[in-house]
């Protein structure tokens, strides 16, 4: 796609001062609201664009696209840690260093108020592509062939011992009057909790990217295995739809689906248990009158023992994509579990499914697969049997990382913080504990040993104002970023979109990134949105538009669930639904794999749904052919 002269002047009030026609802004072109002013020294400077010139030349030559399929909101200075420091070398590596996938080097990273951007870096010389390819051949086939071993045997008590390692990092509530007796009697070397407290804030983020080096380590196999079937069933059946693909590897078992079948036994021991119980849980009390309540009958102790079994660890869900600190979690916030378990109880005693029924999907699955093997001859079978038994080997890890690290171990990366915050608070020196995530790794690390330096002064010594006026400012330039409505990207596109991961995963095509040019370009027909096919069925409904995780409890039984992107702490939600319209995604999004296990219609990687779509719309959505159609506008109906 070339670059002509002409450009489009912008309405007053736009964040660009121009754009043209055929490309995106570039960094340096963007104008942010006067708010935003400052907001460069809340992120590491190597996550910042055009540091120099030669740097502005390359990132000019890059086409950055904006990563919502992971993030819709700016990232908090300290959440960076693991949503672009850790991610970016544990991102990059795997593809470059590790496993060195051919065509894909790596991911490169930068940061605009907030908002993550994502450029892809590809292998364009022949011999190293060759190289590479040998390399990868060897590697992937050894996690292949060996994945239940590596990942139960290995990967997951790995990282539940990273989970508990953090867990037992010991942040005291208040530092003492005087350290203890035997800090003299047994020679301890001045105060230990000092010490503890920089050593220990040190362990956790050592942890939290140990964790992050775990986060991609079989991921892009997963992910390519499913590509190699995808290949490999478009060359024997070339009209076979990307649906039927999907509906061959649906049914998997992963972890990611527990929580949401841990409150499925719930609500069906509550109806069991009869009583007071569903009555309690129907009812429109907070959670804790509900606990209250339940625990002053011998059948509602009955009920709240299962359900202290289930918080730890399926109640580690975090309210949104996980790199967020300021969402919360299911273990802190019990609204969301309370608000499920009141669905359940109430489809059950309506004598409705709770939703998924993974026998059936299973026979379903089995059946798809065996018709589609029936049609092939022996040599043709075996490919497919091959690249098909390869696929389903490994392919839950695309779900399972996100419940063990975006969700549990972000969940207690983030609680251990805030008692680091609660510290700090207590010192004096922050108003607020969630106010340390406004300071990235290193500057709480600051924060953290001016605590203790303040402390060692004794009663009496100078407390600065520095470090709450500094969380001050940055709340409210975090505040507007949160209001300010970024570029789906920088840069000049390439002609076609070639890479199969920004395909999948983010739902990156040419023709997607043609529609943000005509919206750029203030394309008025917004009666029609074309993204992927990602589960097969044609609906037509009311919309129901969800921007943010904790209101998802709005959704209305059959309405058409259109949010920016989806999560597995949304999963219970689905059998309410009708269907699903997403902003971003590709066919392995989380959406698209939950609607299929849910049997639910699904159109992924829109663009803007959210932007056009309003709550109360009717609305129809292809399934199959990923058409969107707004057939009424609520204000018209």
């Amino acid at each position: 796609m070339g670059v002509d002269d002409s450009t489009t002047a912008v309405e007053d009030g736009d964040q660009r001062e121009c754009v043209e026609r055929n490309r995106f802004p570039h960094a340096g072109e963007l104008e942010l609201p006067d708010e935003l002013a400052g907001w460069e020294k809340m992120y590491p400077e190597f996550f910042l664009f055009e540091l120099s010139d030669d740097r502005r030349d390359y990132e000019q030559d890059q086409f950055w696209f904006w990563d919502k399929k992971d993030s819709t909101e700016p990232i908090m200075p300290w959440d960076m840690t693991i949503s672009a420091q850790a991610w970016q070398i544990a991102m990059a590596q795997n593809t470059s260093r590790v496993f060195a996938i051919p065509p894909s080097m790596s991911v490169d990273i930068r940061v605009v108020a907030g908002y993550v951007y994502f450029s892809g870096i590809q292998v364009t010389d022949d011999e190293l592509l060759q190289e590479r390819a040998e390399i990868f051949e060897e590697r992937s086939e050894y996690y292949y062939e060996n994945y239940d071993a590596l990942y139960n045997g290995t990967w997951l008590p790995a990282v539940k011992e990273i989970g508990n390692e953090i867990q037992s990092l010991a942040v005291p509530e208040k530092l003492p009057d005087y350290v203890s007796e035997d800090v003299i009697t047994e020679a301890k070397g001045q105060s230990t909790q000092t010490l503890q407290v920089i050593q220990n804030y040190n362990r956790l983020t050592e942890l939290a990217l140990e964790g992050w080096q775990r986060h991609f380590e079989f991921l892009y196999l997963a992910y390519l295995a499913y590509m190699q079937f995808t290949e490999t069933s478009r060359d024997l059946f070339p009209d076979i739809s990307d649906d039927a693909i999907g509906k061959m590897v649906s049914a998997v078992e992963a972890d990611v689906f527990r929580p949401d079948q841990e409150l499925d036994k719930l609500a069906r021991k509550a109806v069991e248990l009869g009583g007071d119980v569903p009555a309690i849980l129907k009812s429109d009390l907070k959670p804790d009158e509900k606990i209250e309540q339940l625990r002053a009958s011998e059948t509602g102790q009955a009920f709240m023992d299962l359900f202290e079994e289930a918080k730890d660890p399926w109640f580690y869900m975090t309210y949104g994509d996980g790199f967020h600190s300021y969402k919360g979690s299911w273990i802190d916030d019990l609204a969301a579990p309370f608000n499920h378990l009141q669905t359940k109880v109430e489809r059950l005693e309506s004598g409705d499914s709770l939703g998924r029924d993974f026998d059936k999907l299973q026979a379903e699955r089995d059946a798809i697969v065996d018709e589609y093997r029936q049609y092939l001859n022996p040599d043709d079978r075996e490919q497919f049997d091959h690249a098909y038994e390869t696929c389903m080997s490994i392919y839950e890890y695309a779900e399972n990382h996100q419940f063990w690290i975006e969700n549990w171990l972000h969940t207690i990366v983030f609680r251990k913080m805030r008692e680091f915050g609660e510290l700090v608070v207590t010192h004096g020196l922050l108003e607020e504990p969630d106010d340390i995530f406004l300071f990235d790794r290193f500057e709480v690390a600051q924060l953290l040993e001016e605590t203790c330096e303040t402390w060692a002064l004794g009663e009496g010594a100078f407390v600065t104002e520095r470090w709450k006026d500094r969380a001050a400012n940055r709340r409210e330039i975090f505040e507007a970023a949160r209001e300010w409505d970024p570029s789906p990207a920088l840069g000049e596109p390439p002609e076609t979109v070639s890479d199969p991961l920004m395909q999948m995963l983010w739902g990156i095509t040419t023709e997607k990134i043609n529609d943000w040019l005509d919206v750029e370009s203030d394309n008025d027909d917004e009666s029609r949105l074309d993204g992927f096919g990602s589960s097969s069925g044609q609906v037509e409904g009311r919309a129901r538009v969800v921007t943010d995780a904790k209101d998802i409890s709005e959704l209305a039984e059959d309405e058409i669930l259109v949010a920016p992107l989806t999560d597995p702490a949304w999963a219970p939600v689905f059998p309410r639904a009708k269907g699903a319209i997403t902003d971003d995604g590709g066919i392995t999004s989380h959406a698209a794999i939950v609607c299929r296990e849910y049997g639910l219609p699904a159109v992924t990687g829109t663009g803007h749904a959210t932007s056009v779509i309003e709550t109360g719309d009717l609305v129809r959505l292809d399934g199959q052919s990923g058409e969107v159609e707004i057939l009424e506008k609520a204000t018209q109906s």
